[in-house]
C-alpha cells in the first residue's frame, strides 16, 4: 500500500503512514504532519502521469437481460482483476465508476517507465478477464481500454482537515474519450503514451482523430502488445560521438576462444543501448550470434524474470517455444540422469507461473525442494550456456538496465560471467550509475562511463535529426540546456521541429521551441528521479528552483524558513540533479531541464507564493541585487503593483548600457500583467522600438 501524500510503501496492515503519519485511506491526514507551509502555500503538484481508462462492454444489457445476482459476481470478478492488474504494476486505482475504473500510473510516485507499466497493465487487464469467462457462457465480459500520457495538477480538495485528492488534466479526459472509441477487447494509446513508452511497445497507427469535447486532433494507435525481446532500435540518423567508446567494443570481437564481460554505465537518456547496440552488424559479421535482453523496473520483483526472457528470446531465435527448446539443450542423451532430473526440476518450478511451454507435468511431478532450487539454476545456467554456444557458435548477450534485474536471476549471471574466460562468450551490460543487485562477478568488471555529447557533436545530432544544419550558436544553446544527453537533445528537437522552427532550411530556435518547454518524456524521466528523493529533498529542490539555476544554501534555509541538513544537498548531488560551484555553499542545477522540470512540479499558486517570498528576501537581504532579478521575481509572483515599476526601471537600466533585448523583456513582461490596461500598449511599443522593429524613438 502506499501513501498518497509522501508515496512511501507502508504495511499492508497500517492505518498511518510510516514516513509522514498520513491516514492511509486517503480520507484525513495527521495535523502534526503537515508541512510548516501548509496554511500559507498550497500543497499538491503538476506532474506527468498515464490516465488507464477500462470499461466493461454492454453492462446495461448484462443487466437487462441476465440474473442480477450473477451479473453482479461476474462484474465483481472483473472489477478485482482489474484492481489486482493496477496494483501488480505500482499504479494507483482512483475509482470505480459502476462498470468501469479510471487509474493513473505515475501519482503519488512516478517511474520513468510509467507509460510501458500502464500498457502491460492494460494487457494484463485483458488477459485476467479473458481468464474469468467461462467458455460456455453466452455473454463473454470484453472490456474497452483506453490509455494518455500528459500533465496533471494532483492536489486536495473537499472541506479543511480531509485530505481527498483529485487530479485534473487532459490526460484524464484523453483517456476516456479514447476508450469510447474502442472496439470489445482492444487498447488505443495516444501518441505521447507510444513516445514515453521509448519503444517498448508493438502498436497499430490508427491516425489522427478529433475527440470528443477536444479541438484538436490526436493521433492514436492501437496496441497489439510488447515489442518483445528485440534489440533496442536506434533512432534513425547518424550515431555521432562516442568514438573511444565504440572502438573499445570492438576490440572484443578478435574472434578468439574466450570473450570478456564489460559494463557500459551512464544515467537515463545518456546512450548506453544506442552505445551497444550498434555493436551489433560488427557482431554478426565477426560470427556471433547476438541476444538482447532488457530488464524492467516493475520485473525486479518477480522471480527469475529475466531467465524467463533470456529463454524466450533464444526460443524466438530458433522459432519455437522456450520449453522445447531448453529439453533440446540440456536433456542430451551424454546428460547425466541425475543431473537431468535436478534440472527438470528447477526449470518445472519457475514453469509454474512462466512461459515454459510444455513443462506442465513436470510442474507437477517433478518434486523439488525450495533450497536447491537456486543452486540447481545456476548449474544449469552453466549447461544452458554451454549447450547453446556448441550449437550456434559464439555469443553476445546484452542485458540491458542491470539495476532492475530480479535478486533470483541474480546467480545464474553470474555464472554467464565466469564463463566467459572459458567460452567465446561476450557480456555487455547496461546499467545505471545508482546502487544496482549485490553480484560479486561484476564488481571488478570494466566500466566504460559515457558523460554526455560535447558542443559539436550536439549539433551534429541536432542536424542528423532535422535533416539541416544548425549553427554553432544554436548548439552551444541546445548543449547548455540539455547537457548533451542524447534523450534530450532528441526531445527537445521534437518540440523545435513540432513548433515550426525552420526558415529557410535552416533551424530557427527563435522561432520554435525557444520557449523550452519540457517534453513530457523528459518531464516523466526527470519527474520520477525527484519522486525517488525524500520529501525535504524534493521540497528544497523545488525552492531551489524558484530561486534559479544556482543558488546558496543559506539563501534557500531563508525562504524555506528552517535549517536545512547539509546531507540533502549531497543527496541531491549523488542523484545528479545538483552540482556544487565552490565549497561555500553555492550550487546550481546539472542542465536547464532539470531546473525547468522541479520548477515545472510546483502548483502556479505555490510558484507565485515562492517568487514573492524570494523577492522580499532579496530586497531585505542587505546585498546589492540587480534590479532586474527582483523585478523578474514580483512579476513571476503576479504582483503588479511592485512589479511595473521595477519592470520599468530595469528595463531602462538596461537599455543605458545597451541591451536592447533584455530591456524589451522586461517591458514586454511589463505589458503582459497590465493585461487590457491602456498603459500596455506603451510598454509594447517600447519593447518594439528597443529591439529597432519601429522607427519610434524611445
Amino acid at each position: 500500500m502506499r501513501c498518497r501524500t509522501c508515496g512511501a510503501a507502508s504495511r499492508a496492515t497500517a492505518r498511518f503512514c510510516d514516513q509522514c503519519g498520513s491516514r492511509l485511506d486517503g480520507v484525513r491526514r495527521n495535523a502534526a504532519s503537515a508541512p510548516r507551509e501548509a496554511a500559507s502555500i498550497e500543497t499538491g503538484d503538476r506532474r506527468i502521469v498515464t490516465a488507464l481508462f477500462a470499461d466493461l462492454v454492454d453492462y446495461v444489457r448484462l443487466v437487462a437481460e441476465h440474473d442480477l445476482e450473477d451479473v453482479r459476481s461476474r462484474v465483481d470478478a472483473a472489477l478485482t482483476a482489474m484492481g489486482e492488474a493496477i496494483e501488480a504494476f505500482d499504479g494507483t486505482r482512483e475509482k470505480f465508476i459502476g462498470d468501469a475504473v479510471f487509474a493513473v500510473f505515475g501519482w503519488p510516485v512516478g517511474h520513468d517507465d510509467d507509460a510501458l507499466r500502464a500498457a502491460h497493465c492494460a494487457l494484463a487487464i485483458r488477459a485476467a478477464l479473458a481468464n474469468l469467462n467461462d467458455p460456455l457462457a453466452a455473454d463473454p465480459l470484453q472490456v474497452r481500454i483506453g490509455l494518455a500520457t500528459g500533465e496533471v495538477v494532483a492536489a486536495p480538495r473537499g472541506t479543511p482537515g480531509t485530505l481527498d485528492w483529485s487530479l485534473t488534466g487532459p490526460a484524464v479526459t484523453t483517456a476516456a474519450r479514447i476508450q469510447a472509441l474502442a472496439q470489445p477487447g482492444e487498447i488505443l494509446l495516444d501518441e505521447a503514451t507510444v513516445r514515453a513508452a521509448r519503444k517498448g511497445l508493438a502498436i497499430e497507427e490508427r491516425g489522427p482523430q478529433v475527440l470528443r469535447g477536444q479541438s484538436r486532433p490526436v493521433r492514436i494507435a492501437r496496441l497489439l502488445g510488447e515489442a518483445g525481446f528485440q534489440p533496442w532500435r536506434p533512432p534513425v540518423g547518424q550515431f555521432v560521438g562516442r568514438h573511444a567508446e565504440r572502438a573499445r567494443l570492438r576490440e572484443m570481437l578478435p574472434g578468439a576462444r574466450t570473450g570478456g564481460s564489460l559494463i557500459v554505465e551512464g544515467e537515463a537518456g545518456i546512450g548506453k543501448s544506442r552505445l551497444m547496440a550498434d555493436l551489433a552488424d560488427d557482431a554478426r559479421t565477426a560470427g556471433y550470434a547476438w541476444t538482447w535482453v532488457d530488464n524492467v523496473s516493475y520485473g525486479a520483483r518477480e522471480p527469475y524474470r529475466w531467465v524467463r526472457a533470456f529463454a524466450q528470446a533464444i526460443a524466438d531465435e530458433h522459432g519455437t517455444d522456450s520449453g522445447t527448446m531448453t529439453r533440446r539443450l540440456l536433456f542430451t542423451p551424454d546428460a547425466p540422469q541425475r543431473l537431468a532430473r535436478l534440472w527438470a526440476g528447477a526449470v518445472a518450478a519457475i514453469a509454474r507461473d512462466a512461459a515454459f511451454t510444455g513443462w506442465e507435468v513436470e510442474a507437477r511431478l517433478v518434486p523439488i525442494k525450495p533450497a536447491r532450487v537456486a543452486t540447481a539454476m545456476r548449474e544449469l545456467a552453466i549447461r544452458y550456456t554451454q549447450r547453446l554456444i556448441e550449437v550456434s557458435g559464439p555469443r553476445i548477450i546484452v542485458i540491458d538496465d542491470l539495476q532492475w534485474l530480479d535478486p533470483s536471476s541474480a546467480g545464474m549471471i553470474d555464472e554467464l560471467v565466469g564463463l566467459t574466460g572459458r567460452l567465446p562468450l561476450i557480456l555487455l551490460f547496461g546499467m545505471r550509475p545508482h546502487p544496482g543487485p549485490t553480484m560479486p562477478s561484476i564488481a571488478a568488471l570494466e566500466r566504460i562511463r559515457l558523460d554526455g555529447l560535447d558542443e559539436r557533436h550536439t549539433g551534429e545530432l541536432a542536424a542528423a535529426m532535422a535533416g539541416m544544419s544548425v549553427d554553432p550558436t544554436d548548439a552551444r544553446r541546445l548543449h547548455a540546456r540539455t547537457a548533451g544527453n542524447p534523450l534530450f537533445i532528441t526531445e527537445t528537437m521534437r518540440v523545435v521541429l513540432d513548433d515550426g522552427g525552420s526558415v529557410d532550411g535552416r533551424l530557427n530556435f527563435e522561432g520554435g521551441g525557444q520557449r523550452a518547454s519540457v517534453p513530457v518524456t523528459i518531464r516523466a524521466l526527470l519527474g520520477a528521479r525527484i519522486d525517488s528523493l525524500s520529501e525535504n529533498a524534493r521540497e528544497v529542490l523545488r525552492i531551489a528552483s524558484v530561486v534559479g539555476m544556482s543558488f546558496r544554501e543559506a539563501f534557500v534555509e531563508e525562504v524555506v524558513g528552517d535549517p536545512v541538513d547539509a546531507a540533502i544537498y549531497q543527496r541531491l548531488a549523488e542523484a545528479s540533479l545538483i552540482v556544487p560551484i565552490d565549497a561555500a555553499g553555492q550550487w546550481r542545477f546539472g542542465h536547464p531541464l532539470v531546473h525547468d522540470a522541479a520548477y515545472a512540479g510546483l502548483l502556479a499558486s505555490r510558484r507565485r507564493r515562492v517568487h514573492a517570498r524570494v523577492a522580499d528576501r532579496l530586497e531585505t537581504g542587505g546585498s546589492r541585487v540587480a534590479i532586474g532579478v527582483v523585478a523578474s521575481h514580483r512579476a513571476a509572483a503576479g504582483d503588479r503593483d511592485r512589479a511595473v515599476p521595477l519592470l520599468t526601471e530595469a528595463a531602462e537600466e538596461a537599455l543605458a548600457v545597451g541591451a536592447a533585448e533584455e530591456a524589451a523583456e522586461f517591458w514586454t513582461a511589463a505589458a503582459d500583467l497590465l493585461g487590457s490596461d491602456p498603459a500596455a500598449e506603451d510598454w509594447r511599443r517600447r519593447a518594439k522600438a528597443a529591439l529597432g522593429l519601429t522607427p519610434a524613438a524611445v
